[in-house]
């Protein structure tokens, strides 16, 4: 599930060229994901939706990883309901949402991974949803912008 982003070489000579302070390699560094790791951290447990905690954030990687749990049903039951993909489809435009929170920000430029991964009472797996921090929504990289 790893996405490589591809660099624009103009766009990279022109850095080159200029010496801007502003235009970064967009690497990820494990000090970064540490830092939002630990602000989001410190706000959890917490409440997503309905009976759903988000339990835990963590670094893996290059990603970083809320958990969340349900206290019903299981993983393996649950994955055999015909209206199971309809689910993660629709957890997987709601990760968007997350792009918003300005805890996440330092990342939006960077080659990390936002992944949500859904588990059930004793630890199985619903299943996960990811996007490269890069692919969040224009509007929310410029917080407190106005949305064009």
């Amino acid at each position: 599930m790893r996405r490589f982003a591809i660099r624009s070489v103009p766009a990279l000579a022109f850095c080159v060229a200029s010496g801007l302070a502003a235009c970064s390699s967009g690497s990820t560094t494990p000090q970064t994901l540490a830092q939002v790791q630990a602000k989001l951290a410190a706000t959890l447990p917490k409440p997503y939706v309905e009976d759903l905690v988000i339990e835990s954030v963590a670094v893996e990687g290059n990603a970083l990883v809320e958990v969340i749990r349900s206290p019903l049903g299981t993983a393996a039951k649950t994955r055999t309901n015909p209206r199971f993909n309809e689910l993660r489809q629709a957890e997987a435009i709601e990760l968007r949402g997350w792009c918003s929170d300005p805890v996440i920000q330092p990342l939006l430029k960077t080659d990390a991974a936002l992944k949500r991964r859904f588990v059930d009472r004793n630890g199985g797996v619903f299943f996960e949803v990811e996007m490269a921090a890069r692919a969040c929504p224009a509007a929310t990289t410029n917080a407190g912008a106005p949305a064009p």
